[in-house]
Order: C-alpha cells, then structure tokens, then sequence
C-alpha cells in the first residue's frame, strides 16, 4: 500500500512540474527470467505490452513518472472430459504479470535526435495463474477464477534510446532488469491434470521473481505543456 501511495505520489509530483520535453508512450516487450528464477523455472519465457509517462522536471535531465505493463509467460490447455460436470471442455490456464512500477529517468539533452537514458524503478508485481474453461461445443467461457496470486515487491533499472521522428512522434528501444522478494508462482510444466482423481495437481514454486524485459514502442512528446 505504502509504495502504491508513494508512486501515485510521484506521478502527481512529476505532472504538476512537467516541462516540454516529456512524453509518454505504448511498447510491446518480450520476457526471461533470470537468476533463481531462471535456475528454477527456466522454461518460462513470454511477451506482453504497456505504457509509461516520463514528465520531464524543471527543464532539468530528470524525468519522473510511472510504467504499466502486463507479460503473459506462458498458458496450458487440455481439451475434452475432465468430470462428470465438466464432459467436454476447454480448460486452459494462463501464467500472467502485471506490474507498476515508478520511473526515475535521466535524459540529457543531445544536439541529434538520438536521446539515450537511464531509468530506475520501484514498485511491485502481481504474478497469477487464471483458469478459463470454455464449453466446447459453444466456444463460451463457463468458468474463469484465480488459482494462485502473489504480491511482490519489485525494483530494478533499465536504459533506453529514443529517436525523435518529429516534433510529436519517437521511437524507442529499451530494457529493464528487475528484481522481487521471494513468491509463489505456477508455469505451464507444474500443472498437471490427474486423471484418476479428476482434477489439476498444483506444484507450487517458490524464488524470486527476476527477469529481463525488452523491447521497442512509439511515444507522444508533449511539447504543448
């Protein structure tokens, strides 16, 4: 609760004290895991997109702002009899994050229209498996509910390099590298159905939860503010 106040905080802070070189934008990403979560669920990779504000401060190279964005690292499906109540499904099962995190950016200005920047961010993530069951014969969701979610602290640093394409429009290319608190998470190979007792065995995994994000987006200079 405290870092959800505090980087509300800041992205009212840094709203109220935007200059003209701020911008915000939309990218798509891919994911790895890295460090004890690679060593412990290395199959799990995946993509995702969001969006970020960076409100530039007093004229200065300091932006302040704030980053959502959502990765799915992989989904299950098995299809057909499950149970007496369930005969003939589609049961699939999502493996999802989502994640706001604040945005300390240092952008210096440049005499070409590359403008290379750091970022550093805090914040947290909430991991979660989501089971959607579909009924095969009308392609409709009968069911759809949590099967675990976790909280976690998360913090990290990234770098990017916008090329300015007009006095409106960028590109940008970026990464960021982030690190949590110890979880509970699911991926795809730890869920298992059990055909005798008719229903899914869970193996819950518990590391942190660090990764690799990458990727490429098209951000709005707001030059008017």
């Amino acid at each position: 609760m405290r870092a959800t106040l505090l980087i509300v905080g800041l992205f009212i802070t840094s709203l109220l004290s935007a200059q003209n070189n701020s911008t915000i934008g939309f990218q798509l990403h891919g994911f790895l895991p890295t460090g004890e979560l690679k060593r412990e669920s290395s199959e799990i990779w995946g993509g995702g997109f969001g969006m970020e504000g960076a409100f530039q401060i007093n004229e200065s190279p300091v932006y302040l702002g704030g980053v959502f964005d959502f990765t799915r690292y992989g989904s299950k499906v098995r299809k057909g009899f499950h149970s007496s109540a369930l005969p003939d499904v589609r049961y699939r099962h999502h493996n999802e994050m989502s994640r706001l995190l604040s945005l300390v950016r240092i952008k210096p200005e440049t005499l070409s229209r590359l403008m290379p920047y750091a970022d550093f961010n805090f914040g947290f993530s909430y991991v979660y498996t989501r089971a959607r069951i579909f009924d095969r014969e009308f392609d409709e969701v009968v069911d759809e509910f949590f099967e675990l979610d976790d909280f976690l602290f998360t913090y990290g640093f990234g770098g990017g390099l916008e090329y300015i394409i007009s006095e409106s429009v960028s590109l940008d290319l970026h990464f960021r590298k982030t690190y949590s608190n110890r979880g509970s998470y699911l991926t795809p190979n730890t869920i298992q159905y059990d055909p005798d007792n008719e229903n899914y065995q869970l193996d819950i995994q518990q590391s942190r939860f660090n990764s690799i994000t990458f990727g490429f987006g098209v951000k709005l200079l707001l030059r008017e503010m």
